[in-house]
């Protein structure tokens, strides 16, 4: 059951022609970034004559950072037509009548778009991966970047998914999980002004980990603490869609 509705989702994705004008759209503007952030990186070694920190360093951390932050805007926009927009059209009730249970669906859902995310990041890293031909890409730093930007995303999505599953109407849900995620990423920006506890804050934060994984440092408590807001977010809506369910 989980694989048909994984099938399901990503036939309707792919037919979607609004899937391809964003991703176009990102792809451009990444683009844009990629060849400034190349050229910013060659005037100044030109003008310096001495290169203080390496390519990996001055390219592919903020293309990624920025990359980032351009998916967790779009998020709640996908996560709330994978759900509520079935809620809306009526579709939602099919699965209340099948033999599926609510981690099944929730999981069915991250799993689809998942596998559209590690597409989209295979689509987006093919331009970081042309600065092999100079030779000088840090493999380790970017591995490290990759995968911090990705568990980011997905807890990001699990988050959406799980907020989702509370709501019936797109806008509504677009805002409050908009919201939520603005709520995540100014943690850090907050735990400045509280002297005594800003590291621990700073570690619920979505971004600060990330920073850590952009540095080229693989954290196992950073790993971990992405897949606990993964897990938490899925069980949540899982438990939602099961109270509805017994309601129905």
């Amino acid at each position: 059951m989980i694989i048909s509705i994984i099938r399901h989702e990503l036939r309707q994705a792919s037919n979607n022609p609004k899937s391809w004008y964003f991703l176009a759209t990102i792809q451009a503007m990444l683009a844009i970034l990629f060849k400034w952030l190349i050229t910013n990186f060659l005037r100044n070694q030109a003008i310096t004559q001495t290169q203080h920190y390496g390519i990996t360093e001055e390219v592919i951390h903020p293309f990624y950072g920025w990359f980032a932050l351009m998916v967790l805007v779009l998020l709640p926009m996908i996560a709330s037509q994978a759900l509520c927009s079935e809620k809306q059209r009526g579709t939602m009730h099919n699965y209340y009548c099948s033999p599926i249970t609510g981690l099944q669906l929730l999981l069915a859902k991250f799993l689809s778009l998942n596998i559209l995310l590690i597409f989209v990041m295979a689509v987006f890293s093919i331009m970081p991966i042309t600065i092999l031909i100079s030779g000088s890409l840090d493999w380790g730093q970017f591995a490290a970047a990759t995968l911090g930007v990705y568990l980011m995303l997905s807890a990001a999505l699990a988050t959406s998914l799980g907020l989702s599953m509370f709501m019936n109407n797109v806008l509504r849900a677009n805002v409050i999980i908009f919201l939520t995620l603005t709520i995540f990423v100014m943690i850090e920006w907050a735990a400045q002004y509280t002297s005594g506890h800003a590291m621990f804050l700073q570690t619920f934060g979505l971004l600060s980990p990330l920073k850590t994984f952009l540095a080229g440092i693989l954290s196992i408590r950073y790993i971990a603490y992405y897949l606990l807001v993964i897990t938490s977010f899925i069980l949540l809506g899982s438990w939602r869609y099961t109270r509805r369910w017994n309601d129905a």
